[in-house]
């Protein structure tokens, strides 16, 4: 396996299993006195291995990468993996949202040494129940270090967002729930959800500047004990 990567932002990582193909063949090719010349997985049939590819930009860019598969003895079968990610530094981001791969696959292609990288900010929902309340979450995350952040939410029924509005401390994380009821029997495909971000400021230290969302409550505590005629 040789990756190729001009900038260093992709790396592959073997898992257990690759780690213990790789020594089974090591052991098997070399005696205790030699010293194997380059790193290779020996694969019997019907074996797999397994290696994450981790990305880790450090431009906000468009990066590429690719990793070549050298197979047999002489290497004369050859098969290339192209690697492709987008770098972006994003002031606000959000977290635990997931790809759509359908609309991965149909924007992006390969053609030559153009790959198009196609980020997307997808909640699957699945199948709900009508009449029920479906929910999902993900994180809102301000990379500020100074600033602080004023959010607001918009979308169409039959979506809620709750913290609609809110504001978000420099290096501090909310929680975003995204509820789904539907009375009747739908689909809903790329149902779109806005989010506007400003910056606000606060005539008091940072540490001092108080949480704030709408899903917050304020409760009054009354003092229901009798006095004594």
């Amino acid at each position: 396996l040789h990756l190729e990567d001009e900038y260093g932002v992709f790396f592959l990582k073997g898992r257990r299993s690759t780690l213990q193909n790789f020594h089974a063949a090591i052991e098997e090719e070399y005696s205790k006195s030699e010293t194997p010349k380059k790193s290779f997985l020996f694969l019997r049939s019907g074996q797999s291995t397994a290696f994450d590819v981790i990305f880790k930009p450090t431009l906000a860019q468009h990066l590429q990468g690719r990793i070549r598969v050298l197979l047999g003895d002489t290497c004369s079968d050859k098969t290339e993996i192209e690697l492709v990610g987008e770098g972006h530094s994003d002031r606000v981001s959000l977290d635990g949202l997931e790809e759509d791969e359908k609309e991965r696959n149909a924007e992006s292609s390969l053609k030559k040494d153009i790959i198009d990288a196609v980020r997307v900010n997808h909640l699957q929902f699945g199948v709900c129940p009508v009449g029920k309340h479906c929910q999902r979450t993900f994180t809102m995350t301000s990379h500020y270090t100074t600033e602080v952040m004023r959010f607001e939410w918009e979308t169409d029924a039959p979506f809620e967002i709750s913290p609609k509005v809110g504001h978000l401390r420099p290096g501090c994380a909310k929680v975003i729930t995204v509820t789904l009821k539907s009375d009747v029997p739908a689909v809903f495909r790329r149902h779109l959800a806005k989010c506007k971000v400003d910056s606000i400021k606060y005539k008091v230290p940072k540490r001092k500047v108080p949480d704030w969302d709408d899903g917050m409550q304020i409760a009054t505590w009354v003092d229901t004990t009798r006095k004594k005629p």
